[in-house]
């Protein structure tokens, strides 16, 4: 082997190498939807109320509650604290069946900022 089929033969070996190092690297994403059921957000733009609702995966409303704030769900963090307001909700629903009224979980999810 002449030097330069050994560069060659060096360059790719590192190359090779450096692919299987980011391959290892990379994350598993986080999911942003919730395991069970699903949250709406309504709010009007002439006031800061807003009405989260959720509801099970049949459609069914488990649990409303109405804020003086709005809620941006374009951030990650909502989306998390939406979906922990929604766990709590569902498995007080998944317990009784029944719909619990004012709980304010989502306002407690949102307080402690």
């Amino acid at each position: 082997m002449n030097a330069l089929s050994q560069i060659r033969l060096a360059v790719a070996a590192v190359l090779c190498i450096a692919a299987s190092f980011t391959a290892q690297a990379q994350t598993k994403k986080e999911s942003l939807a919730p395991h069970e059921g699903f949250w709406v957000v309504e709010s009007t733009p002439k006031n800061r109320q807003c009405t989260v609702r959720f509801y099970t995966n049949d459609q069914k409303l488990i649990y409303e509650e109405t804020m003086n704030r709005k809620l941006n769900i374009n951030f990650k963090q909502t989306k998390r604290q939406l979906n922990a307001a929604l766990e709590q909700a569902m498995f007080v629903w998944n317990a009784t069946y029944k719909v619990p009224t004012d709980r304010q979980w989502v306002a407690v999810q949102f307080d402690k900022r």
